[in-house]
């Protein structure tokens, strides 16, 4: 597919091509939206760590009408609480074969793999990457992964890898005056 050396810059015209068609995002959870740590207390149960800025960043995509959906191969009630507090309903949980739900979502959405992006850490996530148009490795991901990956995010998952991808993609898309409009107002670039 792609040798994951495409350029991180968002006026990389290969990386364009690939991010304009994308309306549904979808992510990994352990390594991606969590550095990958899993903490378990004593009756079983587990914790995970997410960072603002990624809940933040998959915000801002929703409110330009991009569709998000989590893929994990653990099941746990903390990805459970976070993403009804992101308020997304498309979460998948103990998936070990990625790729039917993947083709599920195709057909529920009515999306093609070039509306798609998808981002991810390890071997888990490689038979979907070679599917979507726009597949994404965290920094620090599996070689194998980054070397089906079209971007690399310099930030690590769990540290703002997310919200780097999310920004991308509205920069890209031209929609990100219209995402932080509540923040930013509509001239982001006067002082």
């Amino acid at each position: 597919m792609t040798d994951g050396s495409m350029g991180n810059g968002a006026g990389d015209p290969r990386l364009r091509a690939r991010v304009l068609p994308v309306r549904l995002m979808i992510f990994d959870v352990d390594g991606v939206l969590t550095d990958g740590s899993i903490i378990y207390h004593d009756d079983g149960s587990e914790s995970k760590i997410f960072h603002v800025h990624d809940g933040h960043g998959i915000r801002l995509i929703q409110r330009v009408g991009i569709e998000v959906a989590f893929i994990t191969g653990r099941s746990c009630k903390a990805v459970e609480h976070r993403a009804r507090n992101l308020g997304i309903t498309r979460l998948y949980q103990g998936i070990h074969h990625k790729v039917e739900v993947y083709e599920r979502l195709l057909s529920d959405t009515g999306f093609v793999d070039q509306q798609v992006g998808y981002v991810g850490d390890d071997l888990i996530d490689v038979p979907v990457l070679r599917r979507v148009g726009f597949p994404v490795a965290v920094s620090g991901a599996a070689q194998d992964v980054i070397d089906h990956a079209c971007y690399v995010t310099t930030a690590k998952g769990g540290r703002g890898a997310c919200r780097e991808v999310c920004e991308l993609l509205l920069k890209i898309q031209g929609l990100w005056e219209q995402a932080t409009w509540p923040y930013l107002g509509k001239e982001t670039s006067a002082i």
